[in-house]
């Protein structure tokens, strides 16, 4: 799979204006629309070992020696050296994160985060960890000077936490963190999205959160035409998205990396493939 380039992923802002994203009327959200905020958020369902941006998110476990879903698509992507380097961060906590470099990876940093595992704890417990992951991450983002970091479903796959909350807590604390001032020095915060399922549940309820800003007046849209040409254009060039998960590292199959011309299609799989049960992202 062709690695993606970071103007190839759509804004939020690129989004309402091609009316890719759905609003109630019925509904208002009660954030304040924020032109800045949609320019810096973007949607997209792709492999995130494909993007080319500053830093990607791992949903990792404790161990941070990889795993099943995205956390071994990861780790076979970015070749042993990174379990190499994982080895000398002694593990992370559930609602923290590490960093590490992104070798063979497209990005240039890692950022592993360790979400909760949502039968393991009360909802208000697994709530707080789950937003902590995020903010991490952004945290980690910012003190590395990173402009453009993806993140991917956290905890959605088999720590079981549930899709459509996973989706509204990441987007909450994510616009709480650039309401605090934190974020100015990002330039695009991208949920990745690999199963369809959460392209549209992000796709549902981000209005909510990051709401559209009113259409200019009628004298400013003449100025504006030529940008949305160019951004339509982009939107035609969105690239297909992956077809399959991640396979599972323990099952046996040639570890060729991304890179090469043969690349494994990335399909995470239940580990009793009698009963073919994907998984998503730990």
């Amino acid at each position: 799979m062709a690695d993606m380039q970071l103007d190839e992923i759509p804004t939020l802002s690129l989004l309402y204006k091609l009316s890719r994203i759905p609003l109630d009327a019925d509904h208002p959200s009660p954030c304040e629309p924020n032109a800045a905020y949609n320019d810096k958020i973007s949607i997209i369902k792709a492999d995130i070992t494909s993007l080319v941006v500053d830093g990607i998110v791992n949903a990792a476990n404790e161990a941070l020696l990889g795993g099943g879903g995205v956390d071994g698509a990861i780790h076979r992507a970015a070749g042993p050296d990174l379990v190499r380097e994982c080895r000398g961060l002694n593990g992370c906590e559930a609602g923290d994160a590490k960093i590490t470099d992104g070798y063979k990876l497209p990005s240039e940093k890692v950022i592993h985060a360790v979400g909760p595992r949502w039968y393991a704890l009360s909802p208000e417990d697994a709530e707080a960890k789950l937003k902590s992951c995020y903010r991490r991450g952004l945290e980690l983002a910012v003190e590395h000077d990173l402009k453009s970091i993806a993140f991917p479903a956290i905890s959605t796959g088999v720590f079981s936490y549930p899709n459509v909350k996973a989706c509204n807590d990441a987007l909450s604390e994510v616009r709480k963190f650039l309401d605090e001032g934190k974020g100015d020095g990002l330039q695009r915060i991208i949920f990745c999205n690999f199963l369809q399922k959460d392209q549209d549940i992000y796709y549902k309820h981000v209005s909510k959160h990051f709401p559209p800003v009113p259409a200019p007046a009628p004298e400013e849209t003449n100025a504006a035409a030529k940008t949305s040409t160019d951004e339509a254009d982009i939107a035609a060039k969105l690239p297909d998205p992956p077809t399959s998960e991640p396979k599972d590292p323990e099952e046996p199959s040639a570890k060729k990396q991304k890179t090469e011309a043969a690349a494994d299609d990335l399909v995470a799989v239940d580990k009793d493939e009698a009963k073919g049960t994907p998984k998503g992202e730990l």
